[in-house]
């Protein structure tokens, strides 16, 4: 069994290689694909895509328009194609790692998980770590989601950074979510959901959770 869980993630990192492949070596876009002529919309649906592999992939090889005229916008590409290609390098490593340590990635169905889990993620048994002046905070993993989660549902935070909390101390808490949401700036919704859905299932509960008391897949 731990076996067949290699081949995959071996698979996996094998379609993910070509994948990025045929985006770095300035592959036309395929018959039948989306065509676009805007620069400005073509690099937006970029940034959008965030650090998201196949979006990123489908936005870049959207904007292949770009690569044929010298300035601005081809560098932007370009530096879109070099990010590409860091994330399946850094996604082929973690797929190794995950490998040997027999953990199995997913990729799970957004459209049947978000509905569930938007609105009881916060609602978890959630571990809180002291603070100086008695504040407290919850671990990374429900700022990441938090993050996501504003993203998805709201867009861009446009929030001024809290500084104080109501008991005059710093706002642990309340800087933690604006960091966290502050660093989704400009992902598209959707991929913000696929985002939240994944650490929501992968996160370590024992580190993270008092009781694992998640929905189940």
């Amino acid at each position: 069994r731990s076996l067949d869980r290699r081949e995959r993630e071996s698979e996996r990192a094998r379609a993910c290689e070509k994948t990025s492949e045929r985006v770095t070596d300035d592959e036309p876009p395929k018959e039948g694909s989306m065509t676009m002529t805007d620069p400005d919309t073509a690099l937006a649906a970029i940034r959008a895509a965030g650090d998201d592999f196949q979006s990123l992939y489908e936005a870049i090889k959207n904007a292949a328009f770009l690569d044929a005229t010298p300035g601005d916008h081809r560098q932007q590409l370009r530096a879109a194609k070099a990010k590409l290609k860091k994330i399946h390098l850094e996604a082929k490593k973690k797929a190794e790692e995950d490998a040997k340590k027999g953990i199995m990635r997913k990729n799970y169905d957004v459209d049947k998980y978000w509905p569930q889990l938007k609105d009881s993620w916060e609602s978890l048994r959630w571990r809180l770590k002291a603070m100086p002046g008695g504040a407290t905070k919850k671990p990374d993993a429900f700022y990441e989601l938090y993050g996501f989660f504003k993203q998805a549902t709201e867009g861009d935070n446009t929030e001024e950074q809290p500084v104080w909390a109501e008991s005059g101390g710093l706002d642990f808490e309340g800087r933690s979510r604006w960091e966290a949401w502050n660093k989704t700036k400009g992902m598209a919704s959707e991929v913000a959901k696929k985002k939240f859905v994944a650490i929501y299932f992968e996160m370590d509960p024992k580190a993270n959770l008092y009781n694992d008391n998640r929905i189940k897949e």
